[in-house]
């Protein structure tokens, strides 16, 4: 996967995500947040490549991402702003629309993206930034799914500022 445009990245807000609408940036973003939070814990075990996998891992990768975007917007309803957010990392094939109608119908608990993400670091920091994404202006809900959602995730406090800061948050 190409790396986005650094210099759209630069503002890091939902808008330029929006805008850039990838897997890619997403993931680019993830990553740094992560990188971030890696050194100042001294750490380096995690590498960008860790956010782009592909093929049937991609494929598995791609869903956790989107159900964690789904279950954080469906608060009581997905408004069209938080359908289109999703859409623009889920393309237009009809399998996925199907698969997509499914999960906004059913959206997965957090326990279920918790599972579905197990140990994997770099998907637990993308997960929490694709949710965080969706929930651009925070409403009491979106706040507590967000905190219940990083702790299912086993996520760091300053990993999540880290993250959060990707955004513009």
């Amino acid at each position: 996967m190409p790396c986005p445009d650094l210099n759209l990245i630069h503002y890091k807000n939902r808008k330029t995500i929006t805008k850039i609408g990838s897997a890619a940036a997403l993931g680019y973003l993830a990553y740094r947040g992560y990188q971030m939070w890696q050194q100042n814990k001294g750490r380096t075990t995690v590498t960008q490549g860790d956010f782009q996998p592909a093929g049937e891992t991609g494929e598995t990768y791609s869903r956790t991402i989107l159900r964690a975007m789904i279950a954080a917007a469906s608060d009581g309803m997905i408004d069209e702003a938080e359908r289109r957010t999703i859409g623009q990392e889920s393309g237009t094939d009809p399998e996925t629309a199907a698969w997509l109608a499914a999960e906004y119908r059913l959206p997965a608990s957090i326990e279920d993206i918790a599972a579905s993400v197990g140990n994997d670091e770099a998907l637990a920091a993308e997960a929490y930034l694709a949710a965080r994404l969706v929930c651009a202006d925070l409403s009491r809900k979106e706040t507590v799914f967000l905190a219940r959602l990083s702790q299912a995730l086993k996520l760091d406090d300053n990993l999540v500022e880290n993250l959060e800061r990707q955004l513009g948050f």
